[in-house]
């Protein structure tokens, strides 16, 4: 192999697992400078242990099969890219919210100065950052941030992209979590608007905004009872739309009618008796 190929291989090499490497190489050499004995296998033991941190602060950052695509491919290519952000999902999906943020700092980065900061993939990455810190109260201001990245969103992908109907979901959700209620209920009327002309009445983005809407008027703190009814009447019109468009087995359409079931108990309850 040329030197030249060398360093290209060299290049290829994740900073994160440099330190193993390294560490390896470092042990090794060491290891020929310590006496036959018992120092040399305490040498070895620390060596071990100090190594299998190494590893594993290395695997945190960018799991072995990523670092290895890596290694054969680049780390700049869009493959090695979409992997590492990958590995950010699969970690939220294996409940550790705090991994996932850590290995998406980590590739947002690299992905903005590659593909640039307006390719979808790297919007993708930074909905999917915003998302986990907005959840988890890593942000300052969250809404700020997420009304940003719907205007980058909707500037690069257009109006009923999926991506940009989920930031905007994200965006009215937050404002119903803070109690800004009014604003969250015309964020989801805006947003129900805007997925049924783009992508659909029976999609599913349009019937969980549907359903969202429905629980803020029912639950707001000011409302009525004729307010209340009503939106008993659009959870039951979601249910029954989600019925026929995603299945009656449907998880989303198992919690919405369960919550439905609820609700009429509720009112049930509440009913004076008669006679």
């Amino acid at each position: 192999m040329s030197e030249t190929e060398n360093v290209k291989r060299g290049r290829r090499l994740s900073k994160a697992w440099r330190w193993p490497v390294w560490g390896f190489v470092v042990f090794a050499v060491g290891a020929l400078f310590v006496p036959i004995g018992g120092l040399l296998w305490l040498h070895l033991l620390l060596a071990l242990g100090a190594f299998v941190s190494l590893l594993r602060m290395a695997h945190r950052e960018i799991p072995f099969p990523v670092a290895l695509a890596q290694w054969r491919l680049g780390g700049d290519h869009p493959e090695v890219l979409r992997a590492r952000v990958m590995s950010a999902a699969m970690a939220l999906q294996q409940g550790q919210p705090g991994l996932a943020v850590h290995r998406l700092k980590s590739a947002l980065p690299d992905l903005t100065r590659v593909l640039g900061a307006q390719h979808p993939e790297t919007l993708a990455a930074r909905s999917l950052n915003l998302q986990i810190r907005g959840e988890h109260g890593d942000l300052t201001d969250r809404h700020a941030e997420v009304a940003g990245l719907l205007r980058d969103v909707t500037q690069v992908l257009g109006a009923g992209h999926p991506d940009t109907l989920a930031a905007q979901y994200t965006r009215a959700e937050w404002l119903s979590q803070d109690g800004r209620t009014d604003e969250a209920e015309a964020a989801f009327t805006e947003l129900v608007a805007t997925a049924t002309e783009h992508v659909g009445r029976d999609r599913d983005i349009t019937l969980i905004a549907r359903s969202s809407l429905a629980i803020l008027n029912h639950e707001r703190p000011a409302g009525t009872p004729a307010g209340r009814a009503a939106a008993v009447d659009e959870l039951a019109s979601v249910t029954a739309d989600m019925e026929r468009a995603l299945g009656a087995d449907h998880p989303t359409t198992a919690g919405t009618r369960r919550l439905l079931g609820q609700w009429r108990d509720r009112t049930d309850t509440l009913r004076p008796p008669t006679g």
